[in-house]
């Protein structure tokens, strides 16, 4: 017999975060969250939070001053932090410190590597950043035109990343580069920079449509000495090893923190559609919003499966890739059309800030682009399940 239940532990960790965000972080959020929004600023209050808890290490391990919570532990925190109403911004800004930057740290990073970063990232006292993206294309992955070259017991770094989630307050650059562009993939190489090594610098911070509490900049490499011992992993085995990795994780347990806002917008939509009347009765007796609020219903239960599924798969040392594309493309596409959905349902109410799920849809909307778009997905899927050869989009 197949038991699907959660065990004990995980279910009092979802309500002990859950309790923590709501007694802890709400009510801080309460006072700055649309304040901060309008001004794209940073919630360091919020982060103190984060740290207080111990959530900026919390799959690394203790040794290292995390938590060393499993990726299913670490999903499930995430979820709690969404279902509690904690901003997605904020939540992105953690994700990308520990997810994008600490987790490929803690799993392939050497023991000095581990005590010189790792530790710092658990504590708060580096702020973690991962950087792969480049102007001319934002995902591709594979034809990167940051170069590295080796010089003495250093690397040369050249170029520049865009779309660096924490780059304007970051520390800590998990940065990739090729090192050999005739090999592609086979050739690209992940370093650990310091913000203040000589030749890096963040050029420019970036106004967006959402997650505004999240800051995102640009940063660029000039002849930036990185030192041989901050080679992460093995030379050109960067997106076999790192790339892969990462992307098993930001495609399903990053996504975690929308699953539980979902639950949170459907509880809300139930109250008010009871409570709202049209034509002389609620408009929960309407078909039409029926079917709105059980179409969620639905997918939140099915997303919520198919993500604990791919963590369970992760903590067994699998790399669930595919289905981790899998799951950002139905949860990219689904989520954005039923916050879409729930503010139809709110009407006007839905239309004004003073009710949230505009902003809900403006942080949203990033699901089918970053982290590989919803495009990009169905290609690796649709190569994966009809057999497809080649390396040209990952």
């Amino acid at each position: 017999m197949i038991d699907f239940s959660l065990e004990p532990e995980l279910i009092q960790l979802k309500d002990s975060v859950y309790r923590y965000a709501t007694d802890n972080i709400i009510p801080i959020q309460e006072k700055i969250q649309l304040e901060l929004d309008e001004k794209e600023e940073f919630a360091w209050p919020i982060w103190e939070k984060f740290k207080e808890f111990g959530l900026l290490g919390f799959p690394f391990p203790q040794e290292y001053g995390g938590q060393g919570a499993s990726a299913l532990a670490t999903t499930i925190a995430w979820e709690a932090l969404g279902l509690a109403g904690v901003d997605g911004g904020m939540v992105m800004s953690l994700s990308a410190h520990t997810i994008l930057c600490g987790v490929p740290l803690m799993t392939f990073g050497s023991e000095d590597q581990k005590k010189r970063y790792l530790t710092k990232l658990a504590t708060g006292e580096m702020i973690g950043c991962f950087a792969i993206t480049e102007p001319h294309g934002g995902s591709d992955s594979i034809h990167l035109k940051t170069t590295a070259v080796k010089k003495g017991d250093r690397w040369i770094l050249n170029g520049s990343k865009l779309y660096i989630t924490n780059a304007p307050i970051g520390d800590l650059f998990l940065v990739l580069a090729a090192t050999d562009k005739s090999l592609s993939s086979a050739g690209i190489t992940a370093f650990l920079v310091e913000k203040g090594f000589k030749g890096f610098s963040v050029s420019r911070k970036l106004q967006k449509m959402g997650n505004r509490l999240s800051p995102t900049g640009e940063i660029v490499f000039e002849d930036c000495e990185v030192p041989e011992e901050n080679v992460l992993g093995e030379v050109n085995m960067g997106f076999v090893q790192i790339v892969r990795t990462i992307f098993g994780w930001e495609r399903s347990v990053m996504l975690s923190p929308s699953v539980g806002s979902l639950e949170t917008v459907i509880k809300a939509l139930m109250a008010f559609a009871n409570n709202r009347t049209a034509f002389g009765k609620p408009i929960s007796y309407f078909q039409a919003i029926q079917k709105k609020i059980v179409d969620m219903k639905v997918t939140l239960e099915v997303a919520r499966s198919y993500l604990y599924t791919i963590a369970w798969h992760i903590d067994r040392g699998e790399l669930p890739f595919v289905e981790a594309s899998s799951f950002k493309l139905f949860w990219g596409d689904s989520i954005v059309q039923h916050i879409y959905e729930a503010i139809q349902i709110l009407g006007g109410l839905g239309y004004m800030r003073e009710s949230k799920i505009e902003k809900g849809y403006r942080d949203v909307r990033l699901i089918t682009i970053g982290g590989g778009t919803s495009e990009v997905q169905r290609t690796i899927v649709a190569r994966a399940i009809l057999g497809l050869s080649g390396k040209e989009i990952e």
